[in-house]
């Protein structure tokens, strides 16, 4: 659906209007049901300085509402297909197609809205500012429609009067026309923006559909995002033990893997705030990096997000702040062997049990 006010502007007046994301797209299989997620959009406390249309001309009656940690509104879904060219997306299958992202992938390039699930933001304006909000390209979204989930990032920024929109593949996802000159649909479709989130790369969706089941999830209120609090080994690869080597608890001392001895070096107290809390300290993420292979230490507990960890359905740790899963370097199981974070995956050295 192509809002029809703005095709009779032109393409080339549009084309500066519409920018869009794209790279590789899923449905969420696990996290928190469409209901549990809409039950907590129920009551708006508005953000935005006034509201937006669907349409270019059309009444503005969208707020943008925060609560519960995250920031939402509902509205329709128009179909963006701007960035990479392909079969789906280009200047023949659309006429307002530009050939650029506002937000660019790890090797900046724009994004390709055939494959990547992404959501377009208006552009900031004083009628709202999503920076304000700690919202950035790849910050985590949650789309609602016809009771289906599925996990995108902020991929791109449109016209300033108007909200609803989303890549080809976001559409796709969900069961909607994905077309862009006549496809989108009128909604009710909810877009939930989680803040002070990122998947990195921004192109890699199993990095989205992991965070983004983890933050619904804490969204909703849900009992096992964090996991429930207990005390005792985590346990990974080989039946070796999350270790803190040498029982040492000062600030930077390396966690590994080490044949389980019922240590206080391997006691683990899962925190309801997620941390991993042992010796007095928090599990954490070297310097809150985001990379792969960025190792993981001992540290004071600060709260940030490198030190929040949920365990999904598929037994990953998934950090908060990088998206990324819990992982032993080199797929070894050797006593010793550094902790990492990693793109998550199906590799038995990403799989652990709390307590």
């Amino acid at each position: 659906m192509r809002r029809i006010l703005v095709a009779l502007m032109g393409c080339a007046l549009l084309a500066l209007s519409f920018l869009t994301t794209g790279s590789a797209q899923a449905t969420a299989n696990a996290g928190p049901s469409a209901s549990q997620l809409l039950a907590k959009t129920q009551s708006c406390q508005q953000i935005s300085n006034g509201r937006y249309s669907f349409d270019e001309g059309g009444a503005a009656t969208v707020p943008v509402c925060q609560g519960n940690g995250a920031v939402f509104f509902t509205a329709d879904m128009d179909i963006d297909c701007d960035g990479v060219r392909t079969t789906q997306c280009n200047e023949n299958t659309d006429c307002c197609f530009y050939p650029d992202t506002a937000f660019h992938t790890s090797t900046d390039q724009p994004l390709n809205a055939a494959q990547l699930p992404y959501v377009v933001l208006p552009q900031p304006t004083s009628t709202w500012d999503y920076r304000n909000y700690g919202i950035d390209g790849g910050s985590v979204v949650a789309v609602i429609y016809n009771n289906q989930v599925t996990y995108a990032v902020v991929g791109d920024t449109g016209p300033t009067s108007i909200i609803g929109e989303a890549s080809y593949a976001t559409a796709v996802s969900l069961g909607i026309n994905p077309d862009p000159k006549n496809g989108g649909t009128e909604g009710p479709v909810t877009y939930i923006v989680f803040p002070n989130t990122r998947v990195n790369p921004i192109e890699h969706h199993a990095n989205a559909v992991s965070l983004g089941e983890q933050v619904a999830t804490q969204f909703a209120g849900g009992t096992t995002t964090p996991p429930t609090q207990g005390t005792g080994q985590i346990t990974g690869i080989g039946g070796k033990c999350v270790d803190i080597a040498g029982a040492n608890n000062a600030n930077g001392t390396a966690v590994q893997l080490y044949d389980c001895n019922g240590t206080n070096a391997q006691q683990w107290t899962v925190g309801s705030d997620g941390s991993l809390q042992a010796l007095g300290k928090c599990l954490d993420v070297t310097s809150a990096g985001t990379a792969n292979g960025t190792q993981i230490q001992l540290w004071d507990c600060n709260g940030s997000n490198a030190q929040k960890w949920t365990a999904n359905a598929a037994k990953n740790l998934v950090n908060t702040g990088s998206g990324k899963c819990l992982d032993a370097t080199g797929n070894s199981s050797a006593n010793g062997t550094r902790l990492q974070i990693w793109t998550c995956g199906s590799g038995t050295n990403q799989k652990w049990t709390l307590p």
